[in-house]
Formats: structure tokens, sequence, C-alpha cells
């Protein structure tokens, strides 16, 4: 890859005491975040994802379960890393935290390596400084979600990617191929940053060298990827290193029942967690297909599903990835395990920083203009960005999926900003209003987007729950009563209610509550468990039986079955 044409060559090196101070604010932040958190009931009650990789991470760290149908249906590198976290310090997600914290500070010192790699140093360390003050890394970092692992593998590829287009060396193509192979397996999705990988040789100049420096990559992922080839050819026989949600995912995006490829689960699902999706896609496909089946085989079966629905709907589907595509410049949070909006309410210091869409957007975006236009390398620190808009577009507009391009875009805001400053300081350059006024259309449109799609509501079930899991039964029986009258139809605040009065002996209330739960969640296996136990302690073992049935029905469990036969042998 030939160098930009440009007049950067001779620019000073940046001060070792401003760089320090950069990183040790970003550290700082997420430490203070961190403080909160730990005193938030959001922290105590984990979100679908977080809730499936606590006990993947678990499982992996006894060596018992982690290669079940369950814990292959997610991209496994994630819960590997919890995994050998849990069994150097036991399970404590606080030491995951701390750990993502210090990830994410790696994370800004990138930026400051791909600034310097750019011959544009101050761009870099305004990137980080950017960086620093993003409210959602910042909340990432104290969540069981692998969001602040990919986004630092996608600003490390970049480095990766500018540094080994410099180097005629064999060891540097193959250790970036092994690099390749690690975001595949944090990511599915991140295969794409592989395939990207071999064109890289084609970019960096010299036409001697290109296919044995792509054939190195390509060893490189493959070597990466073996350990996971391996451990799924033992799981269930096959040796592809990919997860078994694929199929299953497209088809939760592009079916017949969800028309405007929402975020979405079928009636055949208990609940939006990645074990529960799988087990009701799995049963689903099995009922449908009247024979059992392999993960592979209901994978391909939903994808088959889900791929004839394209087939057969190919306007619409374009129609919706056009939609979820300009989503992605939206300024409204889409919240899926953890809400930005809900973690403000907690922490001070998301309470005072802005939320990032617009501005990071704005700047960024503009920024990216700005350095195409002066340096063909400007498709290699485009691609997370490409990435995460794909992800956006072909599945869902989600924040984390979007934030996987966030050190991308602060970097890219960094090049913004200095060369703001270097127009400021050329009068006459035609860059500093054309380069303003982009991103002030940028970020005017990202508002306008953002007013077209509802804003998130706050979870209140789950700040009620985060509080009886603190052990603060008072302010959870106020915040659920209160959320109760405002929200006749929340079904799991009157769970809570109901479990709430069951642990003071309360059973009438109990069965009140738990009565109208059932009715407001049929599906709730949980709901229908706790039902029966409190119409046992009331004496009505008759329904307490049928209660108990029908949670059976719903979710095979040990604990519902022992429940049952202690309310058949007393009757």
């Amino acid at each position: 890859m030939t160098a930009p044409q440009s007049d950067r060559s001779g620019t000073p090196a940046l001060n070792p005491v401003v760089v320090f101070g950069v990183l040790a604010l970003v550290l700082a932040l997420r430490a203070m975040h961190l403080s909160s958190a730990l005193q938030s009931p959001l922290s105590y009650q984990p979100g679908p994802d977080e809730d499936y990789y606590l006990r993947f991470g678990q499982a992996v760290a006894s060596g018992r379960g982690q290669d079940s149908p369950e814990f292959t249906f997610m991209d496994p590198g994630y819960g590997y890393l919890l995994g050998a976290l849990f069994k150097l310090v036991g399970v404590n997600p606080v030491a995951v935290y701390l750990f993502q914290a210090l990830l994410d500070t790696a994370t800004a010192y990138g930026i400051l390596c791909i600034g310097r790699l750019l011959n544009r140093p101050r761009a870099g360390l305004y990137g980080a400084l950017l960086y620093g003050l993003v409210s959602t890394a910042i909340m990432f970092c104290a969540t069981l979600l692998k969001e602040i692992c990919v986004a630092s593998y996608l600003t490390w590829w970049v480095a990766g990617a500018l540094a080994v287009c410099r180097s005629e060396r064999k060891l540097a193509w193959l250790g970036f191929g092994l690099l390749c192979g690690i975001g595949t397996a944090l990511r599915s999705t991140l295969l794409l940053s592989g395939v990207a990988a071999l064109l890289l040789p084609a970019l960096a100049g010299k036409r001697s060298g290109r296919v044995g420096k792509a054939a190195l990559v390509v060893l490189g992922i493959a070597l990466s990827l073996a350990p996971w080839s391996l451990r799924n050819h033992g799981a269930f026989g096959s040796f592809s290193p990919l997860p078994t949600n694929g199929g299953i995912v497209l088809h939760q995006a592009y079916n017949a029942q969800n028309p405007a490829s929402a975020i979405w689960i079928p009636a055949f699902v208990n609940y939006l967690n990645p074990s529960e999706i799988w087990r009701g896609y799995a049963a689903e496909a099995e009922r449908r297909v009247g024979q059992p089946l392999t993960p592979p085989q209901v994978d391909g079966y939903w994808r088959e599903e889900a791929v004839q629905f394209m087939r057969d709907h190919p306007r619409q589907v374009i129609e919706d990835v056009a939609r979820k595509g300009v989503a992605f410049l939206s300024a409204t949070e889409v919240p899926n395990n953890r809400s930005a909006t809900e973690e403000r309410l907690f922490s001070p210091v998301l309470h005072l920083l802005p939320p990032p869409s617009a501005w990071l957007l704005a700047s960024g975006l503009a920024g990216l203009v700005w350095f195409a236009i002066a340096d063909r390398r400007w498709p290699v620190v485009a691609l997370p960005i490409v990435i995460s808009w794909a992800t956006v577009a072909v599945f869902w507009a989600e924040d984390r999926f979007r934030f996987h391009a966030a050190p991308v875009l602060a970097l890219c805001a960094g090049v913004w900003i200095d060369g703001l400053v270097q127009s400021v300081r050329t009068p006459g350059r035609w860059q500093l209003p054309v380069f303003s006024v982009l991103a002030a259309a940028i970020a005017a449109a990202s508002l306008y987007l953002g007013t077209q799609f509802p804003p998130p509501a706050v979870r209140w079930d789950h700040i009620v729950w985060g509080y009886i899991k603190m052990g603060k039964p008072a302010e959870a029986q106020s915040l659920a009563a209160r959320i109760a009258i405002e929200q006749p139809d929340n079904g799991p605040v009157f769970e809570a209610l109901g479990y709430l009065a069951a642990t003071t002996g309360k059973f009438d209330d109990a069965q009140h509550d738990y009565q109208r739960a059932v009715e407001l969640r049929p599906r709730s296996y949980l709901a229908h468990y706790n039902l029966a136990k409190v119409l046992l302690a009331l004496g009505d073992k008759t329904r307490a039986a049928a209660e108990a049935r029908t949670s059976l029905s719903l979710r095979p469990s040990a604990d519902t079955e022992a429940l049952l036969t202690q309310i058949e042998s007393t009757r």
C-alpha cells in the first residue's frame, strides 16, 4: 500500500504526557461508571444474552455442558473468554467488568496507533479522547456482553491491516489471519473482516507475492478456527466452526408473522433468551418434520424457511433492509439487552454525557469522507462501519450493533477535527466550510430520523427484579405497586408483586398477582410454576397440579417435576 500524498510526514510525535492523560481519562470514566453500576438494580437483573453468556462461562469453567446444543447455538469466543476468567478468579462478573474497562482503554490506545499509522497522530489523539466520552462504550464495559470485545477487535483489525500492508514478512500475514479467525469466533458476521483481509495484498502496492500473502491469511484463519471446528464436530458431527444460530436468527427477521422485520420471537418461544429461542425453534422444527433433528439440521430448516420467504417477497425484504439501513443513522436508541435510557437513571457519568448517535455519526462520517479524498487507504478504515451497517440492515437496528463502529467513527471524527484545525490555520481552504456543512447535515438528518422512531420505553420490571435480587424488597414493592397502576398490562411486574407477596406469607395477594401475570403472559412457565406453589400453600391442590402441568408443558424442568410429584403425593 502506497503512502498517501500528504504534507504530514514531518508531523511531530505526540507528547507522552498528553497521551497518558487521555488514556487515564478514558479509564477513569469507565471506573466511575463501574462504581455506580455496582449499586444499580440493573446490574442484578442481566439481559437475555448476559444470562446466557454467564451460564456459558460457568459451564466452560466447570468443564460440564459447554458443548451442549444450548451453548453451541451462539458465537463461542466470548463464552470461552468468560470461562477462562471464571476459572482464574471464580464466577465474578465484576472481574469481567474490570477486564472490559481495561480492554476498552486499550481500544482507545488502538485509535492512537491507527492515527500514527496514517501519519495523523493528532487525529488519533482527538479520536481516542472522543471515544473516551462515548456513553455506550462506557455502559457496555459493565455488562456481560461481547460488544466491548467486538469493538476492540475491529479497532485492532484496522491497525493490524495498516501495519501488515507495510510488511513483507510471512509471519506478519499469517498472524493477521489468526487475528481474523479470532474475530469470527467472537461474532460470525466478522467473517467479513477475514474476507476483506484477502484483498489487502492488492492494496499493498506490490504485484509480486499477492497470492502467497492471501494464502497465508487463509491459513491463519483456518488455524484460528480449527479449535471451534473440532468442538462442533465433537458436539454434533459438523466441521463448520460457526454456531447454529444463523438460520434461526435469519428466520426471526424474515417471516410472514414479522412483516416489519423487527426484533421478534414466535409464539412457540417462551422468552427472548438465546437458550429459550434455541429450545423453542428446535422443538417446533422437530414437530413439523416429525423426527429428531441435530442442531445443524434445525438451523438448516429455519434457514430454508427464511430464504423461501425472501424469495417470495423480494420487494418487502429490500424495503426492510433499506429501512433498517437508514435507521443506522437515527439518533434514537434501539436497546435490546441493555438500555442507555435506563442506565442513565442510575449512572451519573452516563447522565452527564450526551447520547453519541448524532454527534459521533456526523463528525465521523464527515471525517471519513474527508479522509477518503486524501488517502486511498480509506477502505481499510471504513470496513468496521460497513460491517456494523450491514449487520443492522440485514438483521436489526440495535444500538449494540451500531456500537461496533464507534471506535473507528471516533477516529474519523478526530480526522474531521484535525482537518478543521488545519483549515483554520490556512485561510482560504475550501475544506472548512464544506465539511462543516456536511457534518451539520448528517447531524440534522440523524436527529430528524430519530423523530421517526419511537423512543425506548423504560423496562420497569427489570428495575423491580433488580431491586429484589439486590435484597431491597421495600424499593421493589414501592416501584412495582406504582408501575402496576400505571401499566396494568405489565405481566412481569405482576410476577414480581406475586413473588414479593409470597415471600412475606401473603398468599392470597400472591395468588391474585400471579393469576393476573399468567393471564397477561400465558407462556410464562415461571409464573405458572410460582402460582402452583402459592396454590399449594393455600391448599388448592387440584389447581396447583394443573398449573404445575402447564409449566411443565411449556418447559420441562426437574424443579417443576418435583413440585408436581409433591402435589400429587399429598392429594
